[in-house]
């Protein structure tokens, strides 16, 4: 398994825990060594006007956002401070393929903030975050995923803990 160690992960224990908004808050943070941003889901939805196709394969396909102003994850991160902000369209068993075309355009000397709860099954980032609510979540469900995590974020949706001032960039992601 690859080590890549200027790429942060972030996970979660469902929708509406937080990732979107915690990724947003560390691309803040370190907006001044310009950051990437991308978003890996399963989930093939709808494409919006922002969206330019980079690459397409057999059942996945990679988007750079180019509109700061769509309200989609993907947009946020731009607002936030990411340089470049990119969406993988690809189910685990085409992850390795997309991933590949979009390493190849991916920096490996500056911060990328990654939301997914897949890309860990095939590279080992410097840093891979689970974010978990604040008031319990199911453990069967995230025992595979909390295993691998090197940090527990707990969420109430808007604040996090610990905090991702704690979080820094230096050649590679560390707590301060």
């Amino acid at each position: 398994m690859e080590k890549l160690d200027n790429i942060l992960v972030i996970a979660g224990s469902g929708q509406n825990v937080g990732k979107t908004t915690l990724a947003c808050q560390i691309l803040q943070n370190e907006k001044e060594k310009s950051p990437v941003a991308l978003k890996i889901t399963p989930h093939f939805h709808k494409i919006t006007k922002g969206l330019t196709e980079i690459q397409k394969g057999k059942n996945w396909a990679l988007f750079e956002e180019k509109d700061k102003t769509s309200g989609k994850d993907s947009s946020r991160y731009l607002q936030n401070g990411a340089v470049k902000s990119y969406l993988i369209l690809a189910k685990d068993d085409t992850l390795e393929n997309a991933f590949s075309a979009i390493k190849k355009i991916l920096p490996n000397k500056i911060p990328v903030v990654v939301e997914s709860a897949s890309l860990v099954k095939i590279i080992k980032p410097g840093l891979f975050l689970v974010v978990l609510p604040d008031g319990g979540f199911s453990q069967k469900a995230m025992e595979r995923i909390l295993l691998k995590a090197d940090l527990v974020v707990i969420s109430d949706g808007k604040k996090f803990y610990p905090s991702p001032q704690k979080l820094i960039f230096k050649n590679t992601w560390q707590m301060k």
